[in-house]
């Protein structure tokens, strides 16, 4: 199967978007005038079973097709999730968020075949799993002083009884990094849920299995679904979504040649 047009998705003018941004052509709408704006959202399918937790720490998002027949897709998945950015044109990502898939409604309907499909994910109680960008196979994490605006691309979720229970979410770490207030000297720590987190290069979002959301190493004991779960053929989603700005290609003659006159052009002049 090919990748055809994966990552060609157009920078739509806002009375041009009718539907919900494609992650999986990265599409972008010009929210402000110069700045594209982006929604990634993909999934974590997690079917090991407690036995082989230790496996299961960390985890790549896919990015669904858009083709929805399998067997003769056009576009296959992608198996990553990634913040278009270089030097020229920096990414700042001002929200992330994570959350466990529950059947709609919850429990399935009996006259659907497959359903259930979600389950409860098993981890160990206090432990969290963490969205965030990754560093050579590990997480930044949000540090207890912030420097480089982590909060604003993490989300996160806390294991309770044992158990990300479906239906769990959570929304960006720092909320909204917008300024709300400082102290009477502006200190550095104002600042702290305040900053977007700006990346120069291509840079992938994974989902880890870690103590602390400060933690910078993947150390969490693993995640699972239940033994009755796996046997039944479900599966246990994370669910993730990131959002992301960037400035928009520099300005070019083709925005204003239609306008200009220049001789030869239909209302131009030859003299």
């Amino acid at each position: 199967m090919a990748t055809y047009k994966s990552n060609a998705g157009a920078i739509l003018q806002p009375g041009n978007q009718i539907n919900k941004l494609s992650s999986f052509n990265s599409e972008g709408v010009l929210g402000w005038p110069g700045i594209e704006l982006f929604e990634q959202i993909g999934y974590v399918k997690v079917t090991n079973v407690a036995a082989d937790k230790a496996s299961f720490k960390s985890f790549s998002i896919t990015v669904p097709s858009p083709d929805r027949r399998v067997s003769d897709r056009v576009r296959d998945d992608r198996t990553s999730l990634v913040v278009n950015a270089s030097a020229a044109r920096p990414a700042y990502v001002y929200g992330a968020s994570i959350a466990i898939a529950q059947d709609d409604p919850a429990g399935g309907l009996a006259s659907f075949p497959a359903s259930p499909i979600t389950a409860d994910l098993g981890g160990t109680t206090g432990v969290l799993i963490l969205l965030g960008p990754d560093n050579s196979g590990s997480p930044i994490g949000v540090p207890a002083t912030q420097l480089l605006g982590n909060a604003a691309a993490h989300s996160s979720l806390t294991a309770s009884s044992s158990l990300f229970a479906q239906g769990a979410s959570d929304t960006t770490t720092g909320d909204v990094p917008f300024w709300t207030s400082v102290t009477a000297t502006i200190e550095r720590a104002d600042a702290a849920n305040s900053m977007m987190y700006k990346v120069t290069a291509d840079t992938t979002f994974k989902v880890y299995n870690v103590d602390a959301i400060t933690g910078t190493s993947v150390n969490g004991d693993g995640v699972f679904i239940s033994a009755d779960d796996s046997t039944a053929g479900r599966a246990a989603y994370i669910v993730c979504r990131v959002n992301y700005l960037r400035p928009a290609t520099a300005v070019a003659w083709s925005d204003v040649s239609s306008l200009v006159d220049f001789a030869s052009q239909v209302g131009g002049t030859d003299s």
